[in-house]
């Protein structure tokens, strides 16, 4: 073996110092490559959403586009999992867009996506998300990663700003009123409830009641004299999977087969997914029974 001469011995320690800092300038770069990504790109929404703890609650600030390009911002609430969500919609500059996309590139937003999670995890208790889709991707943040001090700027800033968009006089919604009805088989569906008869059957189809067979088309839950129909539009043929009301005698029947009744009756609710396996269920029960609303 030929003695390696000290001219090539520094030829050797130089390529290795070479290659040593082409890898140490990658790793160098690698966040601020991060921290690049998505810089050119457009943003097409963020929100941010909290929620997960013991009462089953949420609450979020939604931004996007609507059918012509304009922002949009919601601020929704639901303050325990058996309340409806409440939904206020605010018109925003479009210019909201890019003041985030700043902030996402501030602070390393996208970087912070790739953290890993703290090992101290709160059990029952609420978390925070934020979500940003880009033209070219999407990615979230928890506040449950391990962040530094700017990513968790960045995120505290997103989050503020969101819900400071909320400025004016919004538009306000609840979503449709449900109500739960246990079958004794073990299934369990849901009836979303007519908007006309919101709140109007909470005290009529929540008692227990000994349900009877009707006909060989329904089930007799209950007879409610005078129920106020206001604003609901007359029907004479009432559809499998709903729940209608007679006004004739008072009855209010859940349906498992279509029927003529020949004069006018009311939808009160319809089930939110119809299938033709729920109409044996229906038509099966017994008992006594009551339906739970939120």
């Amino acid at each position: 073996m030929k003695p390696v001469t000290s001219g090539k011995m520094k030829k050797v320690l130089a390529a290795v110092l070479l290659i040593a800092l082409i890898a140490g300038g990658v790793v160098v770069m690698l966040p601020t490559i991060e921290g690049m990504k998505f810089k050119n790109d457009e943003l097409e929404s963020c929100s941010v959403s909290t929620g997960g703890g013991m009462l089953g609650g949420n609450s979020g600030a939604y931004l996007s586009r609507d059918n012509d390009g304009n922002a949009v911002l919601e601020i929704r609430k639901r303050e325990t999992h058996a309340d409806r969500e409440i939904t206020t919609t605010y018109k925003v500059d479009n210019a909201a867009f890019d003041h985030i996309r700043g902030i996402v590139v501030k602070c390393d937003l996208y970087a912070a996506s790739k953290k890993g999670y703290s090992e101290f995890q709160a059990l029952d208790a609420d978390t925070t998300t934020l979500h940003f889709s880009f033209s070219e991707g999407s990615f979230s943040i928890s506040d449950e990663q391990e962040l530094d001090r700017k990513m968790r700027d960045g995120f505290n800033e997103v989050e503020a700003y969101l819900y400071s968009l909320a400025q004016g006089e919004g538009i306000t919604t609840m979503e449709p009123q449900t109500a739960m009805l246990y079958l004794k088989s073990g299934y369990t569906f849901t009836f979303i409830v007519e908007d006309a008869f919101d709140s109007k059957l909470d005290n009529i189809l929540s008692e227990e009641k000994e349900v009877v067979p009707q006909g060989s088309f329904g089930i007799l839950l209950n007879t409610a004299d005078g129920l106020d129909t206001s604003g609901a539009e007359a029907l004479e043929t009432g559809a499998a999977g709903t729940i209608v009301y007679d006004s004739t005698n008072g009855q209010v029947v859940i349906l498992y087969e279509d029927h003529e009744f020949g004069y006018p009756v009311y939808q009160l609710a319809h089930l939110e997914w119809m299938s033709e396996n729920s109409f044996p269920l229906i038509a099966e029960m017994e008992g006594v029974y009551r339906l739970h609303f939120n």
